[in-house]
């Protein structure tokens, strides 16, 4: 079995391809959001739909950069908690 360090040494560790949110409106929101998608593919012209599809994948990356600094600096923080803990040292 590998390590951890050996799986983020590898790119084996991906945190995110776990997530899978617990909220009951996650569904609906999911749900909500496909049905919108197909009724603008069958309102709007090619070209019109091909630009929302554009905002809609640059969102994805921003949030997805969003996320990822979110992730480290949480990771930071309980990396610096554990850092105090161990100490046994109260940092103010």
């Amino acid at each position: 079995m590998e390590s951890m360090i050996e799986k983020i040494y590898n790119g084996s560790l991906q945190p995110d391809a776990y997530i899978n949110p617990q909220d009951p409106e996650y569904r609906k929101l999911t749900k909500k959001t496909s049905d919108l998608m197909e009724e603008c593919q069958k309102r709007f012209s090619e070209s019109d739909f091909s630009f929302i599809e554009e905002i809609i994948d640059l969102y994805g990356k921003t949030y997805s950069m969003h996320s990822t600094a979110s992730f480290v600096h949480g990771f930071k923080i309980g990396a610096l908690m554990m850092i105090e803990v161990l100490s046994g040292k109260e940092q103010t």
